[in-house]
């Protein structure tokens, strides 16, 4: 089997449509409940039982008459995360001026300036970061250094209006930014793509298992929207007394490294060249044999993919790797551009080369190519 890259109107709207309906949802980490609504909507009619588990994960396990015949299948579990970067509402002032702590990596100088949406219930309010006007900044020979801990957010309301709508401390706030083509068919902007648009692929991964079980019926598939990722890998640790798995398929966002003022001078991954196979992260060294396997299946396949390494990562296939009895483990990226930031750009035929991938190889893994 070839792979040719294909962008049939029907589907490429549908792939949109799907990435647009995640990403614009907010759902910073512990406040990932309308991710997980719209999540198990999604995947509720595709043949398979699904539960939520105490923390908020959603478990959906394949329905699979076979497994009970075979004790020879493999056991799977593809997982990505439902939360994004955000922030947590700590303090108030009198002015109504708000303070918060970041839920997840933030780059201190990406989050000034910017609008953001603090979600009251199912409702959101606007806000917005200030920074001090050049006038005042060119008063100073050396501008003052501006941190994360003097950033607030200011909606123009004093703080019993604040109060008056519900806006309290405990409440989460994430970027206003809304999905958006660039190019048609070929280049998207969105916050979130950090994990949303992998959940959009697992979306599609299980509807084509759920039209064509026979193709997938030597292995046992669970599937897993995790919880709280972005804080620590935290959400990924419950699953391990809940799935037993062989092998886990991990599915994160890369970090794209081919624009101009690319901080370490690296070249790989860029957009538009497949998914990365990841041999190195802080978090996790994933199991060599599957990514031999992942790698020949690329290749005999004429699928296009990338190496990547990062030091300052963490996914969360590495909160499970030595559980139980241990887990193969492997870490796929889709390259994205400016991570944990209001806005991300990806390159469509880097997603539907990696979903590609991700079916040919559950196709063609089992337990003696491992």
């Amino acid at each position: 089997m070839s792979y040719f890259f294909s962008f049939s109107i029907n589907a490429q709207d549908e792939t949109e449509n799907l990435i647009e309906k995640l990403t614009n949802l907010p759902g910073a980490s512990s406040f990932e409940g309308p991710v997980r609504n719209v999540i198990t909507e999604l995947w509720k009619n595709n043949n398979v039982d699904i539960s939520v588990d105490n923390v908020g994960n959603v478990i959906a396990r394949i329905k699979n008459k076979e497994s009970e015949k075979s004790k020879n299948n493999l056991n799977v579990l593809i997982m990505a995360h439902m939360d994004e970067v955000g922030f947590i509402i700590t303090d108030i002032d009198e002015r109504g001026y708000i303070k918060a702590k970041p839920l997840g990596g933030w780059i201190d100088h990406v989050l000034w300036g910017h609008r953001w949406n603090i979600s009251i219930g199912d409702k959101t309010l606007p806000a917005f970061t200030g920074m001090d006007a050049p006038h005042v900044l060119n008063d100073f020979s050396v501008p003052p250094a501006v941190t994360s801990a003097k950033l607030f957010f200011d909606t123009g309301l004093n703080r019993q209006q604040l109060l008056d709508k519900g806006v309290r401390p405990g409440l989460a706030i994430t970027p206003a930014a809304n999905f958006t083509i660039l190019d048609p068919g070929k280049r998207y902007a969105a916050k979130a793509f950090d994990d949303r648009a992998l959940l959009a692929m697992m979306t599609e991964l299980l509807a084509d298992i759920s039209k064509n079980p026979e193709t997938y019926k030597h292995l046992n598939l669970t599937f897993a929207a995790t919880v709280q990722e972005e804080v620590g890998m935290r959400g990924a640790a419950a699953l391990a007394g809940q799935v037993d798995a062989d092998v886990i398929l991990n599915l994160e966002a890369g970090i794209a490294k081919d624009y101009p003022t690319q901080f370490t001078q690296e070249t790989t991954p860029i957009l538009g060249a497949g998914p990365a196979l990841f041999v190195y992260d802080g978090s996790m060294l994933p199991d060599t044999r599957l990514v031999t396997f992942i790698h020949d299946v690329a290749r005999d396949h004429h699928i296009p993919k990338q190496w990547e390494s990062e030091h300052s990562y963490g996914q969360d296939a590495s909160s499970l790797q030595f559980s139980g009895k241990g887990v193969r483990a492997i870490n796929l990226a889709l390259p994205i551009r400016y991570a944990h930031s209001q806005w991300g750009i990806m390159a469509r035929q880097d997603y539907d080369a990696m979903l590609q991938l991700l079916k040919v190889a559950l196709q063609e893994i089992s337990r003696d190519k491992l």
